[in-house]
């Protein structure tokens, strides 16, 4: 029979019309099609990509024809080789037969090739904004989430980014087909659904330098708190919601994916907790205050009283005597060939269960009933959203009295200014203003006052400066021996006339004040080690046998010994500090100290306890201005967070910064806490002189 398309194509032929080839598709079974080598798709596609094929398939049916050329009794497919390998799939799955007709039209073998390039290559691909708007046309006509996900193959919640992207407002909409719009930015607007709220925020973030996401999200949240913000972890997402607080949820970001959009409420929820959790407080201290958000110049017009150590527990100290006899038996008894697994399992539950009632004894401590008389706390809420309790706090109208003394000789040493003298009860930390007279500032506390650091910071960042000096000293037998020599020679010899790097005495830096600061550290680590590995077993041999064994140490062991005492007695300073010692400074560039590998600046060590300002102007210095611009409007804890992450050790994946901004702020450090030659540098910038000419001989050349 005469095909009748063919006549009128002759005809159009004939007539000089142009024509296009057209094939009349056959029905051949799924078993008799495999897949040509003359198919150019050499690459496979990925399994979501094959997955969306196959449900689209599999709910709609096969809706484009397979190009095939017959090679013997098969018909090989050179245009259409994953939607055979999807039909396999259903065939496979039991879904169709394996004799199942398939629809494919017929080329010559020659043809094979440029067909397959064709199809393969001239191909556009759909705007992901018709996609959105595709979706959203479905779900109008009254198609489920799980419905749309199983026509497509795709997950229900993928359904659901696609349904919200297409909620964004069609001028948007619009201006991201023209390109002059990122899909990210796109996806930042899906925070609110309401289009007027859009658009605005684009108007305003478009007047920056290539509009980021992160910009729109800033814009449309900066009235909100995010859903992992202390305030929120504290309160709760569901009181807040019972509350009648509205949530907008963020479904195309990692981190903060849920913000609340009533601050009012969420604050007065927190504020109420806290107020309940202050009220049971008071059934133990004199008072007790609900605060939302304190620094540590929130504490400073308050004396201090400190819990006491208790009596240690006999049954505690039994065991840990019974552990430690154990475990020296095991170091005395210990053979290579003989050491067996359940020896060294033995060995690490005792040194486990030696170390779990350390922490028991450390912890032991209490305050008293004189104490709880006059001292007070502050209820807050820490950074993980758990109650913070700021305890044995004084008030200065609370701090008793001193004792009347007679007057002391103009020679005879009087009581530390740090520490009051009361007519009864406990010790008292006195307030900075009740404990050091006014006097003029000079240049480096007129620079601290500039930037907010209030004197609690600068104790705490000597503090930490001071650890992380001490461990490297503690591990440097060199340097350590050195230096205490010279702090020995100067002592006996030189008349006291150079300020000693040295407590000779061997008493530690008074860290009191900072102890929080330095736990779990860098630096606490690097001691730790250092004091694990110190041989002190001879401590326990009477005199003078003890001083026997020392002698008979191995060298390597007595120069960690040596090296850790020298450490020991360390004095602290921050390098722009008034008077800092220059001998210091160069035992730290000696000791090649890297601060800033060890701690960096987060917002409860650094940033939430300085002003405003000068966190924003270390942003502009840094990284530029219109990343402190974007910052400028949100609250000091927003603010602080968003420093800590921009001034991490990997603050391109933290905070998105370039790499040059990255390069500086990843080392950035405050003044006086970098050692060397950068610390000279930000010394001479704070006006504090370091002469070269006092620092002696061996500290000028590495050891």
């Amino acid at each position: 029979m005469t095909n009748p398309k063919s006549k009128s194509a002759a005809k159009s032929k004939a007539a000089g019309a142009a024509s296009l080839p057209e094939l009349e598709p056959q029905m051949i079974p799924l078993n008799q099609l495999v897949i040509s080598p003359k198919n150019v798709r050499k690459t496979p596609a990925t399994e979501d990509q094959d997955a969306e094929l196959y449900a689209s398939i599999k709910e709609t049916g096969l809706k484009q024809n397979l190009l095939v050329h017959k090679v013997g009794t098969k018909f090989h497919v050179h245009a259409g080789g994953r939607r055979l390998a999807a039909l396999n799939k259903l065939a496979k799955d039991k879904i169709i037969k394996s004799n199942h007709p398939i629809s494919c039209s017929i080329e010559d073998p020659d043809q094979a090739e440029d067909t397959s390039a064709a199809e393969n290559m001239i191909r556009a691909a759909m705007h992901a904004a018709d996609q959105f708007e595709a979706f959203a046309a479905l779900r109008k006509k009254g198609r489920s989430e799980d419905e749309i996900a199983k026509r497509f193959g795709i997950t229900n919640d993928l359904v659901r980014r696609r349904l919200k992207l297409a909620s964004v407002s069609p001028d948007l909409m619009q201006i991201f087909r023209e390109g002059e719009m990122s899909l990210d930015c796109v996806m930042a607007f899906t925070l609110t659904d309401d289009h007027a709220r859009q658009v605005e925020a684009w108007e305003v973030v478009k007047q920056h330098y290539n509009p980021s996401p992160h910009s729109i999200r800033n814009h449309l949240t900066q009235k909100s708190y995010s859903g992992s913000s202390k305030l929120a972890l504290f309160v709760g997402i569901d009181a807040y919601k019972q509350a009648g607080g509205s949530v907008i949820e963020d479904l195309f970001s990692e981190r903060d994916a849920m913000h609340l959009e009533d601050p009012d409420l969420l604050e007065k929820l927190a504020m109420d907790k806290l107020q309940d959790l202050a009220e049971d407080a008071t059934k133990t201290w004199k008072w007790a205050e609900a605060c939302l958000d304190v620094d540590y110049d929130s504490f400073r017009p308050y004396g201090r009283v400190y819990p006491k150590p208790l009596d240690p527990d006999p049954e505690l100290e039994a065991e840990l005597a019974k552990l430690q006899e154990r475990q020296d038996a095991l170091e005395s008894e210990y053979d290579e060939e003989t050491w067996t697994e359940e020896l060294q399992e033995e060995e690490q539950t005792i040194w486990a269960r030696i170390r779990e009632i350390e922490a028991i004894q450390e912890a032991n401590v209490a305050y008293t009933d004189d104490d709880h008389k006059i001292a007070g706390c502050i209820v807050s809420i820490s950074h993980n959203g758990e109650p913070r309790l700021e305890t044995g706090l004084v008030k200065p109208e609370d701090i008793p009295k001193p004792v009347e003394t007679a007057v002391q000789d103009d020679d005879e040493e009087g009581s530390s200014p740090q520490e009051g003298n009361s007519a009864s009860g406990p010790a008292i930390e006195l307030p900075a203003s009740m404990s050091r007279p006014d006097v003029p500032l000079n240049a480096t506390d007129a620079a601290r006052k500039a930037q907010g650091l209030p004197r609690s910071l600068a104790d705490d960042l000597r503090a930490t400066r001071h650890q992380i000096i001490r461990a490297h000293l503690a591990a440097d037998y060199g340097t350590a021996y050195d230096t205490m020599l010279y702090a020995m020679v100067t002592s006996v010899l030189g008349n006291y006339r150079s300020q000693s790097p040295l407590d000779l005495s061997l008493r530690p830096a008074t860290t009191t004040a900072s102890r929080e600061t330095l736990k779990d550290t860098v630096a606490e680590r690097m001691l730790e080690a250092l004091n694990d590995g110190l041989n002190i077993a001879w401590l326990e041999a009477k005199a003078p046998e003890d001083l026997a064994q020392l002698s008979a140490l191995p060298e390597p062991d007595k120069q960690a010994l040596f090296a850790w005492c020298a450490a020991y007695a360390l004095n602290q300073q921050l390098s722009n500090d008034t008077g800092a010692s220059a001998v210091i400074e160069a035992i730290g560039s000696r000791l090649n100290v890297d601060v800033a590998a060890c701690w960096r600046p987060t917002a409860d060590t650094y940033w939430g306890r300085v002003k405003k300002d000068h966190a924003l102007d270390m942003a502009k210095a840094l990284i530029d201005d219109r990343w402190a611009d974007d910052k400028s409007g949100l609250r000091k804890a927003e603010i602080a967070k968003a420093m800590e992450q921009a001034f991490c050790d990997t603050p391109q994946e933290a905070a998105g910064l370039t790499a040059q901004a990255a390069a500086k702020t990843s080392r950035w450090l405050p003044d006086g806490m970098v050692v060397g030659e950068e610390a000279a540098n930000q010394a001479k910038l704070n006006s504090v002189e370091v002469d070269a000419d006092t620092l002696p001989a061996f500290m000028s050349d590495a050891a």
